[in-house]
């Protein structure tokens, strides 16, 4: 005779009762929003400065505007050591946009 047969299905800790009340909670959760299961476990924030990271990212990437003529001059350029970068030109330009920005 196995004792585990006759318990069961009997008394509050039956794994069934308990898969089920999960599953209900679970259920209950996720009609009621994503902000009261959160409530219960990990939060997660995102910064305003990653959001708009992501948007310029994700329009960047979605540009139609390419141009597939200057880019392949490019690589060629620099796939026979013509390339150069000029990086005082570079500095020179990234200090004026933060002027232009910040004025």
């Amino acid at each position: 005779m196995d004792i585990k047969k006759i318990l069961s299905g009997m008394g509050p800790y039956d794994q069934s009762k308990i898969e089920k009340a999960r599953a209900d909670k679970l259920k209950e959760q996720r009609g009621s929003g994503a902000k009261d299961v959160a409530a219960g476990g990990d939060k997660v924030s995102i910064s305003d400065e990653a959001q708009l990271r992501t948007e310029a990212y994700s329009t960047a990437t979605g540009a139609p505007d390419i141009r597939h003529d200057k880019v392949a001059e490019i690589k060629a350029r620099i796939a026979s050591g013509e390339y150069e970068i000029n990086t005082r030109r570079i500095a020179e330009n990234i200090v004026k946009e933060d002027l232009d920005f910040f004025s």
